[in-house]
């Protein structure tokens, strides 16, 4: 039996904290833990860092008894980065067999999904992707006569068609789905319109074209053809460790239990109950964590003890939250406005940050969030009510870039702080690149995660050579400076060499000088997208802070310096009397389940700030309310008008 000791963690915080910080009982507890244990974290509780001690302390003790391996599965691909950049040689025995670092999702697409296409359909899948599948679907549904496409359309007026048509484990059978029902429910088995629905999806599917949930649906059909699996798995494995347990769907749980057994693989979910805000996903917080007794991290490294004061029952389970003493404490603000002055509400969260100091404190990071983009009435509050120049991130142009000079522009017109957002471009620009030359993984398209591997096992050089040519190109272009020049070098004779393809002159050509014919629609769509920027508020010294206007699903995991909750509607508001405005007050009740989901996103989005947490909350919600808030700590402050015409004219000139 292994142990971790106090002088391993010793030396593990000499490498991953600040000279002179250490790590205290609480996080001591998790590092040593080598038991089968939920580990239960606050927002900005450095629970990854814990796990990252555990794991460079693991390092130095490899190899395991009988060669058994260590399984990190997480949910992104910046979480493997990080794992990987912080513990630095990434030739490291944890990156090495028999040990495994990866996503929940490319662990099921290499080790069941894709060997399960190949049993099921004898060949090879050419490429699991939600986008792809999604753009060759629509070209497909385009073929359908227009006397059976509309009808269908109008039966998915809530959903698009291509998520309602999908292949699902339905009754622990595959089932054809439309929505929650087999779609031979929908229409009946001997209509025209099933016979064309369930056609399109087969041939699809036979194309070897997966979205990433019916991976594992092909995954777990393979687990229930091949039982023994769940024996290979438990005995390559002796640990199994998942970060943001909370976002785990229910597929992604069914793999996990039908692939590792508990009896044999020390298994640790580390999460948050609260932060589970992917219920679109399937994910269900009461199954994740399920082991017992937990481990807990109650107290914030990222916010003041005043935050964590107002949001403690902001939550669907009340936590015993702590705060950061050594960050100043800033009293919580609450915005009041009307309709009349709604577009005055990010001003006066800008001249909060002003007349707190906050422009040089922190990270730096100022962001306005809210739950809903759009509403089909008009009269509803949405995002865009505080912001008209909002267009949520998902719905840009990104996915519908082609070509390199599409890339180019995007790349000068992303203004963006984040050096990630310009990564996301260059990949996407080198992933389109290969598509267009029809260069392939074996017989698969290569994806993010595919390409990276592929280049540190068949490159000198490796990836990390890419990275750092992506960081200097990303401080060209904030410096002004073309890398256009750059950037066709790289792909041409940098990219191209190391997949040994003969690719025609003409092909290669038209990757750079062909611009696609888009409809005006989509024209108009990255239009919009460019008059998307952060909101400028200027300071009383002249200088601009961004403020920087997103989702709730599109911040989490983020730490900001002061954060703008933005009250919006889908079913209901936030803060109307019976939703959350009660735990707002420090009054907590077991929650019904749209409540639940209300605070979960609220929580999520209320806990990014360090400094200075803000909500913006109509004034008839406050209505009866305001002095309960006062006597808790909060501060309660009007939008405040225009000072002057010249104010208003400024502020209209720096949102377009």
């Amino acid at each position: 039996m292994y142990q971790i000791t106090d002088e391993d963690i010793n030396w593990a915080e000499e490498i991953l904290l600040p000279n002179g910080s250490s790590f205290d009982d609480q996080r001591r507890n998790v590092i040593k833990c080598l038991t089968s244990k939920d580990v239960i974290a606050c927002p900005g509780s450095g629970k990854t860092t814990a796990l990252l001690a555990k794991l460079l302390i693991f390092e130095r003790k490899l190899p395991l008894d009988n060669n058994q391996g260590i399984c990190v599965l997480t949910h992104t691909n910046v979480a493997i980065d990080e794992i990987k950049d912080k513990i630095g040689n990434r030739n490291s025995r944890l990156f090495n067999y028999p040990n495994n670092f990866s996503t929940i999702q490319s662990f099921v697409n290499r080790y069941l999904a894709i060997p399960a296409y190949q049993y099921f359909f004898k060949k090879d899948i050419q490429i699991i992707d939600d986008e792809f599948y999604k753009n060759e679907f629509s070209k497909e549904f385009a073929k359908i006569l227009r006397r059976y496409r509309v009808p269908i359309l109008k039966r998915a007026v809530h959903s698009p068609v291509h998520s309602l048509l999908r292949l699902e484990n339905h009754e622990r059978q595959l089932t054809l789905m439309w929505g929650n029902r087999p779609l031979k429910q929908v229409y009946s088995e001997k209509t025209e319109t099933y016979k064309i629905l369930s056609t399109l999806k087969k041939e699809i599917l036979k194309r070897g074209i997966l979205t990433f949930q019916e991976a594992f649906v092909l995954a777990q059909e393979y687990i229930k053809k091949f039982p023994e699996v769940k024996t290979l798995f438990s005995a390559r494995f002796k640990y199994l460790f998942i970060d943001e347990m909370q976002d785990t769907s229910n597929d992604q749980q069914l793999v996990i239990q039908s692939l590792f057994d508990s009896d044999k693989v020390v298994t640790q979910f580390y999460g948050d109950r609260n932060q589970a805000i992917y219920e679109d996903n399937g994910s269900n917080d009461v199954d994740n964590f399920i082991q017992g007794e937990p481990l807990s991290l109650e107290n914030s490294l990222r916010f003041s003890q005043s935050i964590a004061n107002s949001i403690k029952t902001i939550c669907v389970s009340p936590q015993n939250l702590q705060g950061n003493d050594s960050i100043r404490g800033i009293k919580p603000t609450i915005i009041k406005f009307n309709k009349d002055n709604i577009q005055r509400v990010l001003p006066t969260f800008g001249k909060l940050i002003d007349r707190n100091g906050l422009a040089q404190e922190g990270n730096r990071t100022f962001k306005a969030v809210g739950r809903v983009t759009h509403n089909s009435d008009s009269e509803k509050i949405v995002i865009p009510s505080y912001y008209p120049y909002f267009k949520k991130r998902e719905k840009s142009p990104f996915e519908k870039t082609k070509t390199f000079k599409d890339y180019i522009s995007l790349l000068i017109e992303l203004n963006s702080s984040s050096a990630k957002n310009y990564r996301d471009i260059f990949i996407k620009c080198f992933i389109n690149f290969l598509r267009h030359l029809n260069i392939k993984n074996e017989s698969r398209y290569f994806t993010e995660k595919s390409l990276i591997d592929y280049l540190n096992n068949n490159s000198q050089k490796g990836f990390n050579h890419i990275e750092k040519l992506m960081t200097e190109w990303t401080l060209k272009i904030s410096s002004g400076l073309n890398i256009e020049t750059d950037l066709k070098n790289f792909l041409c004779n940098e990219l191209l060499p190391h997949f040994e393809e003969t690719v025609a002159k003409e092909t290669l050509s038209n990757f750079f000088t062909i611009n696609l014919e888009i409809s005006t629609e989509e024209q108009e769509m990255v239009a919009d997208f460019k008059k998307q920027k952060d909101y400028l508020y200027v300071l009383e010294n002249g200088d601009n802070v961004p403020i920087n206007i997103d989702t709730i699903h599109g911040v989490k995991g983020e730490t900001h310096t002061a954060t703008l909750y933005l009250e919006t509607f889908s079913y209901a508001y936030e803060f109307d009397e019976g939703k959350i405005i009660d735990y707002l007050k420090g009054n907590h009740t077991k929650p019904k389940k749209r409540q639940g989901q209300m605070l979960k996103l609220a929580y999520v989005g209320m806990s990014r700030p360090s400094h200075l947490l803000c909500v913006a909350i109509r004034e008839e919600a406050l209505e009866g309310h305001e002095v309960d808030l006062v006597d808790l700590g909060w501060n309660i402050v009007d939008a405040q008008p225009f000072e002057n015409k010249a104010e208003e004219k400024q502020v209209i000139v720096s949102q377009t």
